[in-house]
C-alpha cells in the first residue's frame, strides 16, 4: 500500500458507506480505501461462491471523443481499438518507446466516435498528462474523475443481484444475455448506469459506471438486493487475492514502465499485425531475440508464504524475484508470480524461494491458477 499522510488522501463518493460498514480503511493509490470489512477470507469466499460488492471509484475514468478516436488510440496501444464495435469492451496496454508499460487499461466503445477509458488509480495523473501530450487535433478528452463512480458486483450470483433491481423483464433478460466484455446503458435501482460484464476477480460479474451523486443510493440498493444471494461488501485485500488466483496482472508488479507486456505475460494482447504503435519496434526485436525474462506462476508448497521481492533460485543460481504472492483459498496452497529467466520458465520447473534466510520449494505453474467452472 502507498504510504501517504491521511490529510492528503482522497475519498470516493462511497467513503461514508465504508465507514458505516466497519471497513478497515488504508492508503491506496492516493485514496483512503477499504482493505477489508468482515475479513479477507470471508470476502474471497463470497465472491467465489456467491457475490461480492466492490467500490472501484478510485479508478480514473476518461471520455475520448472524435471521428478518428479509434485510430488515434490504436497508435498508442498494443491491442486493437478501431475494430471495436459499439457495446464492446477490450483490455489494452499503453506502451512506451522502450516497450515498457505506461498502464494497462480497459476501453469501452460507446459509439462510433466515443470511447470510455478506465485507467489504474496510481497512474491517473501520468495517463491524463500522456493522453493530452499525444492528443490528435480531432480528438477531445474529458476527465470524468470528479463526476463518475464505479461499483462492481462479482461472483456467481452477480447477475441475480443486479437483475433484481431492474424494473422490466426485458431489461433483466437483456442483462443475463450480455456476453463477457460487452457493455450497454441500463437502469438499475432507478439509476442510469453503463453496465459492463467485466471484472478483475476471475468470476462472472458486472461493473456499473454511475454518476457520483447516485453512487451511495445504488450501493445501498445493491447491498439490500444482494442479501438474498449471500452478497458481502469486499475490499482491496480480497480483490488482490482473487485477481492473483485468476492470473490477472497488477500494474507495478507484473507490468511496469520497464517490463514489457511480452515479459508480463500479456503476449495475447499485443497485435503485431497493427501497422504501427508506440514501442512496436522494440517489441518486435524482443520477440525476435526471445531471450527476455518473463512472468511465471509459482506454486509454493508448505505453510510459509512468499512476499514481493523475495529472491528465486534454480540450484545455486539466482534466476529472478517474486512479484506478487498470496494464499490461494480456492486451491488451498500458497501461490506467487515471479519474473524469471527464460530457461527456467517452463511449467513444472523446480525452483526455490529464499524466505527469511531459508530456501523453500516452488514449482512453475500454468496461469491462471484458478478458472471458474
Amino acid at each position: 500500500m502507498n504510504e501517504v499522510a491521511p490529510s492528503t488522501l482522497k475519498r470516493t463518493p462511497l467513503y461514508e458507506e465504508h465507514r458505516a460498514l466497519g471497513g478497515r480503511l488504508v492508503p491506496f493509490a492516493g485514496f483512503e480505501m477499504p482493505v477489508q470489512y468482515a475479513g479477507i477470507l470471508k470476502e474471497h469466499e463470497a465472491v467465489r461462491k456467491r457475490a461480492g460488492l466492490f467500490d472501484l471509484s478510485h479508478m480514473a475514468q476518461f471520455a475520448l471523443h472524435g471521428a478518428e478516436v479509434g485510430a488515434w488510440a490504436d497508435s498508442l496501444t498494443v491491442n486493437e481499438v478501431a475494430t471495436m464495435k459499439p457495446g464492446q469492451a477490450r483490455y489494452n496496454i499503453f506502451t512506451n518507446e522502450q516497450g515498457g508499460c505506461h498502464d494497462d487499461v480497459l476501453f469501452y466503445r460507446l459509439g462510433e466516435q466515443e470511447l470510455h477509458l478506465v485507467v489504474n488509480a496510481g497512474n491517473a495523473e501520468k495517463m491524463w498528462a500522456y493522453l493530452n501530450e499525444r492528443c490528435a487535433p480531432n480528438v477531445k478528452l474529458t476527465d470524468l474523475r470528479a463526476e463518475r463512480a464505479l461499483i462492481a458486483v462479482q461472483g456467481p450470483r452477480a447477475a441475480d443481484t443486479t437483475a433484481a433491481l431492474m424494473a422490466r423483464e426485458e431489461e433483466r433478460a437483456a442483462l443475463r444475455a450480455m456476453k463477457y466484455y460487452t457493455c450497454a446503458p441500463g437502469i438499475v435501482a432507478g439509476v442510469r448506469v453503463l453496465l459492463a460484464r467485466t471484472g478483475y476477480t476471475g468470476e462472472d460479474g458486472f461493473e456499473l459506471f454511475v454518476d457520483a451523486a447516485d453512487a451511495r443510493a445504488l450501493w445501498h440498493r445493491l447491498l439490500e438486493a444482494g442479501c438474498a444471494h449471500g452478497l458481502e461488501p469486499a475490499g482491496l485485500g480480497a480483490r488482490d487475492m482473487l485477481r492473483l488466483e485468476a492470473g490477472m496482472p497488477l500494474y507495478g508488479f507484473e507490468l511496469t514502465e520497464e517490463l514489457s507486456p511480452l515479459a508480463g505475460g500479456q503476449r495475447w494482447a499485443v497485435k503485431m499485425n497493427k501497422p504501427a504503435f508506440v514501442g512496436k519496434s522494440t517489441l518486435t526485436e524482443q520477440l525476435a531475440r526471445d531471450d527476455y525474462e518473463r512472468i511465471v506462476g509459482l506454486i509454493v508448497p508448505g505453510r510459509v508464504p512468499a512476499r514481493t521481492g523475495y529472491a528465486v533460485f534454480h540450484g545455486d543460481d539466482r534466476v529472478g524475484e517474486v512479484r506478487s504472492a498470496s494464499l490461494a483459498p480456492s486451491l488451498q496452497v500458497n501461490i506467487a508470480t515471479a519474473l524469471v529467466r527464460k530457461e527456467v520458465s517452463p511449467v513444472g520447473t523446480e525452483l526455490t524461494i529464499e524466505i527469511r534466510g531459508a530456501r523453500h520449494e516452488a514449482r512453475v505453474a500454468a496461469l491462471p491458477f484458478y478458472k471458474r467452472k
